[in-house]
């Protein structure tokens, strides 16, 4: 969506950057740095000046060739049972045949919750830009009121 284009920024050198990761045999995966596991390391000498004179930072490698077709299945997964869990909580509240406005609330509050909100703390954590994280807000929104749509128009009355 052309909303994320502003999600990351680009490096500096990234050509050098890249060719330096190349070179250091870095497998994908999850990195932290400095490496701050566990409380002996976390109160380290070492670590302590790096974290007082950076950088500090998260890196996350994925492998290649890089391929959307797994993390979209995934992703739709995650809908699917999120939007399950809408309809079971939809239906323990309104039990019965019931106006499209009282199921499109209902269902529509929960689905901005779930997918509005829930992101909220990990990007706080690994330090997503404020305008990112209001990005996603708004495409949470989007995504509960087309849940409460669909919900309300399929709900028996």
């Amino acid at each position: 969506m052309p909303h994320h284009k502003q999600d990351f920024i680009n490096l500096p050198d990234e050509d050098g950057f890249m060719d330096a990761l190349r070179i250091s045999g870095i497998k994908p995966g999850n990195y932290t740095f400095p490496d701050g596991r566990g409380r002996a390391k976390m109160q380290s000498e070492n670590v302590q000046k790096a974290w007082q004179q950076g950088p500090v930072g998260h890196l996350s490698l994925w492998p290649t060739p890089l391929t959307m077709g797994g993390k979209l299945v995934g992703t739709f997964i995650v809908y699917l049972v999120v939007s399950t869990l809408i309809a079971f909580l939809t239906r323990t509240a309104i039990p019965g045949p019931a106006a499209f406005a009282s199921v499109f609330t209902f269902a529509n509050a929960a689905g901005i919750l779930a997918y509005g909100f829930s992101h909220i703390p990990n990007a706080l954590w690994w330090s997503s830009y404020k305008r990112t994280i209001i990005a996603n807000v708004v495409d949470g929104i989007l995504y509960g009121v087309i849940t409460g749509v669909i919900f309300a128009w399929l709900w028996p009355r």
